[in-house]
C-alpha cells in the first residue's frame, strides 16, 4: 500500500501540473487576445489642433514594445564598445593576488577550455578546479592539469558537495587570494578580462563579464540569441535606472572581502546565482558589466536540453521570488523593495511573454501593416545587428540565417516560464538538470 502511495502520488503530480500549465497557457493566451481587441481612445489636445486617436489597445502594446527593445538595443550596443585601459593595479598585480574557481561536474570533456584559455590571461591567476567526489573523470582531468601546469590545482568538494554554490563556497575557504574569479568550465575566456576586470575594482565591487553561446547550429543559435535579447537587451534600461545588475557564477571577479560579506553562494537555490544577485543588491554592493572582452560558453544542442535548462532557470527564480517573500516582506530598505519588484517582474515577466503574444497575433491580423510588422522587423534588426558586432569582434564565426527565426523566442520563453511556475507551484523546487557538453 505504502509503495503503491508512493507511486501514485508523482503521477498524479505530474498530470495535475500538466492539465494546471496548459489550463493557464490558454487562459493567459486567449484573455490577452481579447484584451488587445480592446478599443482605446487618446485625446491629444495640441496648441493649435486637437486630435482624437482610436485604436486597439493591441497597437499600443505593439509600439510600446517596438519602441523600448529599440532604446535598450540601441545602450547595449554602445556598451559593447566600451572598454578601458589597463590600471597600474592590473599590471602590477603578484602572482597568488588572484584565483579563478572552475567548478566541474560531468565536465572532464570540456575543462580545457577554461583552463587553456585562464593561463593565456594578461595577468598572474592560479586556476582552481574544483571537482565532485562521484565524477571520477573530471577528478582524472583535473589531476593531469595539475602536473602539465604549475598555477593549476585541484580540490575534491569533500565538504560541500552536490551543488555548483557548494564547490565555490570550498575553493574559497581553501584558498587566500585577494581577488576571486569563476568561471564554467566550457567557457573560454578572453586573455584580456581579467585585467580589464582588476581596473573596474577600482570604481565598484563586484566584475560581471558576458557569456556568448557558441552558435554551431539552430538550437545553439536559438540560445545564441536569447541570451542578446532576453538576457542583455531587456535589461540595459533596469540597470542604469535602477542599478540592479547580475552577479553570476560564471565570468564574475570580485574582491575576496565582497564574497565573504554576502555569505558566498547558497548551496539550497536552483539558481545560486541569481540568488547571490539579489544579496549583493541588498548590500548595496555595486556590479559593473564588463562587455567587450566576452567569453564564450557552450550551448544547449537539442530541444530537450534547452527546456530543461530553461525550465530550471525559471524554477530558480520563483525560488528566489518565494525566498525574498519569506524572508523579507515586508521590505524594510529601498532596495529591498525595488528587489521585491524586480524579483516579481522576472518572474511574471516571463511569464507574460504569452500574452505579448496574443497581443501580436491581434496586430497582425487587424491592425496597420507598419504596426503590424514593427515588433518583428525591430527584433530581427537588433538580432542581426549585434550578431554582426560578435562576428567582428571573433565572438561567433559566421553570420548565418538563425536571425530570421528570433520572434519565436519570446512565446517560447513564455511556455517554458509558465511551464516551470506551474511545477513550483504544485511540487516546490525542481531537480538539478544537467545540460550534455561536448566541447563545440
Amino acid at each position: 500500500m505504502n509503495t503503491e502511495h508512493w507511486l501514485v502520488r508523482p503521477f498524479l503530480r505530474r498530470w495535475f501540473s500538466r492539465m494546471f500549465f496548459f489550463s493557464l497557457s490558454g487562459i493567459i493566451f486567449t484573455f490577452e487576445l481579447f484584451r488587445g481587441l480592446s478599443i482605446i481612445t487618446i485625446h491629444l489636445d495640441l496648441i493649435v489642433i486637437s486630435l482624437i486617436i482610436v485604436t486597439l489597445q493591441a497597437s499600443i502594446a505593439a509600439v510600446s514594445f517596438t519602441g523600448m527593445v529599440s532604446l535598450s538595443a540601441l545602450v547595449f550596443i554602445v556598451q559593447l564598445f566600451i572598454h578601458r585601459i589597463d590600471s597600474s593595479e592590473a599590471s602590477e598585480l603578484a602572482a597568488g593576488s588572484m584565483t579563478a574557481i572552475v567548478p566541474v561536474y560531468k565536465d572532464a570533456d570540456v575543462l580545457d577550455l577554461s583552463v587553456t584559455s585562464l593561463l593565456e590571461s594578461t595577468v598572474p591567476v592560479t586556476v582552481c578546479i574544483v571537482c565532485e567526489p562521484d565524477d571520477q573523470p573530471s577528478i582524472d582531468r583535473a589531476t593531469t592539469l595539475s602536473a602539465d601546469h604549475e598555477s593549476v590545482e585541484y580540490l575534491i568538494n569533500t565538504r560541500y558537495s552536490g551543488s555548483k554554490a557548494g564547490a565555490i563556497n570550498y575553493a574559497v575557504e581553501q584558498t587566500v587570494s585577494e581577488y576571486i574569479a569563476v568561471f564554467d568550465a566550457d567557457e573560454s575566456i578572453h586573455p584580456q578580462f581579467l585585467s580589464s576586470a582588476v581596473t573596474e575594482l577600482s570604481e565598484c565591487d563586484i566584475v560581471q563579464g558576458r557569456t556568448v553561446p557558441r552558435a554551431s547550429g539552430l538550437i545553439e543559435a536559438i540560445a545564441y540569441y536569447e541570451s542578446v535579447l532576453l538576457n542583455y537587451v531587456t535589461s540595459r534600461l533596469l540597470s542604469i535606472f535602477i542599478g540592479f545588475r547580475l552577479a553570476a557564477s560564471r565570468a564574475v571577479v570580485m574582491r575576496r572581502e565582497t564574497f565573504e560579506t554576502v555569505g558566498g553562494y547558497n548551496p539550497t537555490m536552483l539558481t545560486e546565482d541569481y540568488d547571490f544577485a539579489y544579496r549583493c543588491y541588498k548590500h548595496g554592493f555595486d556590479v559593473h558589466e564588463q562587455l567587450y572582452y566576452s567569453s564564450t560558453i557552450e550551448a544547449a544542442h537539442t530541444v530537450h536540453d534547452w527546456w530543461g535548462q530553461r525550465k530550471r532557470w525559471m524554477s530558480g527564480y520563483a525560488q528566489v521570488f518565494h525566498l525574498l517573500l519569506r524572508e523579507r516582506f515586508p521590505p524594510r530598505t529601498l532596495r529591498g523593495v525595488l528587489s521585491m519588484g524586480i524579483c516579481m517582474s522576472s518572474v511574471f515577466g516571463n511569464l507574460l511573454l504569452l500574452s505579448l503574444t496574443a497581443k501580436f497575433v491581434v496586430v497582425v491580423l487587424f491592425s496597420d501593416t507598419m504596426i503590424s510588422f514593427g515588433p518583428f522587423l525591430t527584433v530581427i534588426t537588433i538580432s542581426v545587428l549585434i550578431r554582426c558586432i560578435d562576428y567582428v569582434h571573433g565572438k561567433v564565426d559566421r553570420i548565418g540565417w538563425e536571425w530570421i527565426v528570433t520572434p519565436v523566442i519570446f512565446p517560447l520563453y513564455g511556455l517554458v516560464a509558465t511551464k516551470a511556475i506551474t511545477e513550483y507551484v504544485i511540487g516546490g523546487v525542481d531537480d538539478w538538470y544537467h545540460v550534455e557538453k561536448t566541447g563545440h
